[in-house]
Formats: structure tokens, sequence, C-alpha cells
């Protein structure tokens, strides 16, 4: 007598389980990696307007600005912002150099985004 199957056998369904779980499991990591490069995108969006804000303050003050190192604090967008201000001297004493640097966390590794203005001696 010949029998004959009308049914997938046990090897088949975990083969075909195997497959189903891979798929899905590169789905799961693709998600995941989106998540994380949208909230890199956002802080470095955060960043980009403290900067200008920074940036903007700096160019509205009437005075010249001194040669120093400045820091401190600001909390935008519900989260804890650091950023610090380096005034240089030039070649030209008629110019300084600003660089503003914006991080996250207190370390200076990081620094999420770091920009360098020059501003002239006003007259």
């Amino acid at each position: 007598m010949y029998c004959q199957s009308k049914g997938f056998t046990l090897i088949e369904v975990m083969v075909a389980l195997a497959v189903i779980a891979i798929g899905l499991l590169a789905v799961l990591n693709t998600a995941n990696q989106q998540v994380k490069s949208a909230s890199i995108t956002q802080n470095k969006m955060a960043a980009y307007w403290l900067m200008k804000n920074k940036i903007a303050e700096i160019r509205l003050t009437d005075s010249w600005p001194a040669i120093k190192h400045h820091k401190g604090i600001q909390t935008s967008l519900q989260q804890t912002w650091y950023w610090q201000t380096q005034t240089s001297a030039t070649d030209n004493p008629e110019i300084r150099k600003v660089t503003i640097s914006i991080a996250a966390q207190k370390t200076a590794n990081d620094i999420i985004l770091e920009q360098t203005i020059y501003l002239s001696k006003p007259e």
C-alpha cells in the first residue's frame, strides 16, 4: 500500500519558521536603526538651533569679546545642553576668533556641534 501525505512534514514547518524568524529579525533591526537615527537627527537639530542662538547673542552684544573661555548650561527641548565658547586673538588685532561648542553631556568627547566665527572690532 502506498500512503500519500496531505500536509507538511515537521522539517518543512521548522524551516519555514526559521526563514520567517530571520526575516522578522531583519525588520526589527531596521526599525531599531531608524529610531536611533531619528534620535541622533533630533539632537543635531536641537544643537544647531542652540548654536544659532548663541551666535546671535554674541553678535548682538555691543562689547568687544574678551579673550577667555566661557561655559554654561541651557535647558531646551526637555534636555540639558552644555555650551562653551573660546575667544582667542588672531593675527589681525581687529579680529577675534570665537569657537562655540554644544554638547549633550559635560564631557568634551560628546560635542555634537562646533562652529567658529570671526568678529571684527566695533568702531
